[in-house]
């Protein structure tokens, strides 16, 4: 963490001091990558209510002493920030801050995203865009429940340290995912996309707001109890990085090698996967878009796409410990509905210093892409599915030897049927709400940074270092020589402190 310090010099001559002054400045005048104008959004109500207090008592004064001119804005409702960003000119900006937890950041992020696409003419309505990285930065203050992509970038929840990095103009390239349902752009992401018993978690928690961050632990107990699992079917295109794969405990840090790897150069093969076999199918497919497409399908209790580790002091190593913010991947966490004590043991270990991609009903791969599908029972499809069908799937553009396969199914993609029918007799009507009763058990929604997002069938595609934050990566300690050690898990660079 980063300190502010105060250092009183007395000088004789007030000619002395004048020359200390303008070294000092031109100095400071050298780093021509610090921001000179930003715009701020401030959560108040994010977290524990304290994002005003710690902008106004800690950040203000500091942004004042580096002549940093600041538009401040308090945030009045939900998505304020990102309806204020499509509308106003940007042009002249250094920055933007978002003073809050990762909510108040994923919604500055795809503010800044989508006006930076429709400056630069890139249509959000085509299903594979290639999108524009934007010139501003994005900083964030942390002041909010978990601040996990804080915690992960920097290895500190500290809104002083944060506060320095964006004087100085440190900055990080980040990866971001573009997330599609049936062709239609949703939003983009840059933590984790999670369907199953996380977005269970915050389906039931924003019933239970007043109870402020404490909700999560309520509603975490009653997913738990309720132990519900998913039928799904998930498409990935894997990494071709045969060097890095989510399980050989390297760490997203200072300089880190994976990250600036293969920047201008194609990659070849893909990784060693862990538990694929063991799904309950996996084969290769082919898709129109090109590329190794494989697929697996399964019983699971949660699915979840990791662009970061999603670590935070709740949980120091994450979900996916070895994730890097800038490789252009995704790690797919896919875990074997079982029993509770099955995703006690997981909880337990996620909530420690212990790796739980080892335990045997977790699978992790590191992919590029994915398309996922939830699967329903044929008992609960309405009557006209059969006659809907195969044009909602030609629609998807899903790879046709992947639709013929999943006709003879049991289960069929829940997000492509209608409810209409013409017979709306009471007994119709009966019938339709028991079975939409029956639908919400068997499908669950996204969790997307905290985000719902209930459409049950969609692509991520992740773009590489697309947005740039102001921070500095975690810079690790060897503990044999309590030195900060370029050898210490396979950094190749020697890192200052």
């Amino acid at each position: 963490m980063r300190r502010q310090h105060q250092i009183r010099l007395i000088f004789a001559e007030g000619t002395e001091c004048q020359r200390w002054c303008e070294k000092l400045q031109s100095a400071l005048r050298e780093i021509s990558r610090r921001p000179r104008r930003l715009l701020v959004f401030v959560n108040p109500v994010g977290g524990r209510r304290k994002a005003p207090k710690i902008y106004n008592k800690r950040i203000a004064p500091l942004f004042d002493l580096a002549g940093i001119d600041a538009d401040v804005v308090i945030t009045q409702r939900a998505n304020h920030a990102l309806d204020m960003l499509e509308e106003r000119d940007i042009r002249n900006l250094d920055g933007i801050i978002c003073v809050g937890g990762d909510g108040m950041y994923h919604e500055v992020l795809n503010g800044l995203l989508k006006r930076t696409q429709a400056d630069a003419g890139v249509s959000l309505r085509r299903s594979r865009f290639l999108p524009v990285t934007p010139r501003v930065s994005i900083g964030i203050i942390p002041a909010g429940s978990t601040d996990a992509m804080v915690y992960g970038l920097m290895g500190c929840v500290d809104p002083i340290t944060s506060a320095i990095f964006v004087i100085l103009g440190e900055q990080q390239a980040v990866d971001v995912a573009s997330i599609v349902s049936t062709g239609r752009f949703l939003r983009f992401s840059s933590l984790a996309c999670s369907y199953g018993f996380l977005g269970d978690i915050l389906e039931h928690s924003e019933t239970m707001r007043w109870l402020g961050p404490r909700r999560y632990d309520v509603a975490g107990v009653k997913c738990f109890l309720r132990n519900r699992g998913y039928r799904c079917k998930i498409s990935y295109l894997p990494s071709k990085d045969t060097e890095h794969h989510p399980l050989d405990e390297s760490r997203c840090v200072s300089g880190c090698v994976v990250c600036r790897k293969g920047m201008d150069e194609e990659e070849c093969v893909a990784p060693p996967e862990k538990g694929a076999s063991a799904m309950a199918s996996s084969a290769e497919v082919s898709h129109p878009d090109g590329g190794d497409w494989r697929e697996v399908e399964g019983h699971l209790t949660s699915v979840v796409a990791c662009m970061s580790s999603l670590a935070s002091p709740r949980s120091p190593r994450g979900l996916s410990p070895s994730a890097h913010f800038g490789d252009g991947c995704l790690d797919l966490i896919m875990v074997d509905h079982g029993s509770r004590i099955s995703t006690l043991r997981q909880i337990l270990k996620v909530s420690s210093n212990a790796s739980h991609l080892s335990l045997p009903f977790v699978h992790v791969l590191r992919c590029r892409e994915i398309r996922f599908r939830a699967l329903i029972p044929d008992g609960l499809k309405p009557p006209d599915d059969e006659r809907e069908f195969p044009e909602q799937r030609d629609r998807q553009g899903l790879p046709a030897n992947l639709a013929s396969r999943s006709s003879q199914s049991t289960h069929q993609p829940i997000d492509v049927f209608t409810d209409e029918d013409p017979d709306d007799s009471e007994a119709n009507r009966r019938a339709k709400e028991q079975r939409q009763v029956l639908l919400r058990r068997a499908q669950s929604i996204w969790n997307v940074d905290g985000e719902i997002v209930k459409d049950a069938g969609i692509d991520i595609r992740v773009h590489r270092q697309l947005v740039k934050i102001y921070s500095r990566n975690v810079v690790l300690r060897d503990p044999q020589t309590g030195c900060f050690s370029s050898s210490y898990h396979h950094i190749e660079n020697t890192f200052e402190h």
